[in-house]
């Protein structure tokens, strides 16, 4: 393994690697290197302190590190996850090495997390070492995450910094499921609850434009209705109903914002009996119609 740390050669890694070293000079809640580049930012290399959570896939090639005085090697497809609070340095890497990085606080996505036992069962996966490298078999999906969580496009739209929330509390799920996987104790209540929850807010992700009911999603889950609203509850907070009601208007906000159909078209493309319903359930939601929301954020 070499121990020269090479530069950056192509131009739109550069400006993705000056994204990522300003995002950590602001201290802002997200770093990203918004998908794969080949060099580490400067700030990594001396001493950083890990906020919440970090995670680097090593795509190619290798690179050492280390963290709270012990040296590590991460090599191709595998994944680095660091622990809140814990300093950490890069020190090498190797002439092909090329990797992902996403740094994150949990806070960013506490409100639409509905209660901090998600968030705090996350932590606790993650937090018993100071670091975590290896092969998850998800290393392609984290790729793809970088990707979508680029930050400098945030700013086109109101939706766009909604459903940069939305990936980020996707990811979240993703390595709470990576962890569990590899979890000694992986069949206690607690993981099978929040495997339960997994699979719920997939389900809600595929069908929440046409099935609104509890006893669809707990049917599919073989549950009764009032267990998984129950086993809900004690995770998210929310309520199944609720779940599907926040996926719905993250949908309608899109809609109206982003697109030029009409009211009535969007009413229909969500599957409400007509336009009134459809905008007595907007203004329940978000305190406004859904003309008025428009006309809010396109001027």
């Amino acid at each position: 393994m070499s121990i020269q740390l090479k530069p950056m050669t192509n131009s739109s890694e550069n400006i993705n690697i000056n994204i990522l070293e300003q995002q950590m000079s602001d201290n802002e809640d997200i770093c990203c290197s918004c998908g794969i580049i080949r060099s580490f930012p400067e700030a990594l290399r001396h001493d950083f302190r890990v906020a919440d959570v970090g995670i680097i896939v090593c795509r190619s090639g290798s690179f050492s590190f280390t963290c709270e005085g012990a040296e590590y090697v991460v090599n191709k497809d595998e994944t680095l996850f660091l622990s809140h609070g814990v300093r950490f340095s890069v020190t090498a890497q190797s002439d092909d090495c090329s990797v992902v990085i996403i740094f994150y606080r949990a806070d960013s996505i506490r409100d639409i997390l509905g209660s901090t036992v998600v968030g705090m069962k996350f932590v606790e996966y993650i937090n018993p070492r100071s670091c975590w490298v290896m092969h998850t078999g998800h290393e392609n999906e984290l790729t793809k995450y970088s990707e979508l969580l680029a930050v400098h496009k945030c700013g086109e739209n109101v939706f766009a910094a909604n459903e940069r929330q939305l990936l980020l509390l996707s990811l979240t799920y993703r390595v709470c499921s990576i962890f569990r996987e590899l979890s000694s104790d992986g069949n206690n209540e607690s993981n099978r609850k929040l495997e339960t929850y997994m699979q719920l807010m997939q389900l809600i992700d595929e069908h929440y434009m046409h099935e609104r009911g509890v006893r669809f999603y707990a049917d599919r889950l073989c549950l009764s209705p009032k267990y998984l609203t129950q086993l809900v509850k004690s995770v998210s907070g929310s309520t199944v109903q609720q779940l599907v009601f926040k996926a719905i208007t993250k949908k309608a906000i899109y809609l109206i914002t982003s697109t030029d159909k009409s009211i009535k078209e969007i009413s229909d493309l969500l599957n409400f009996p007509n336009a009134s319903a459809f905008g007595t359930f907007f203004k329940k939601q978000v305190g406004v119609s859904p003309v008025n929301y428009r006309h809010k954020k396109t001027n």
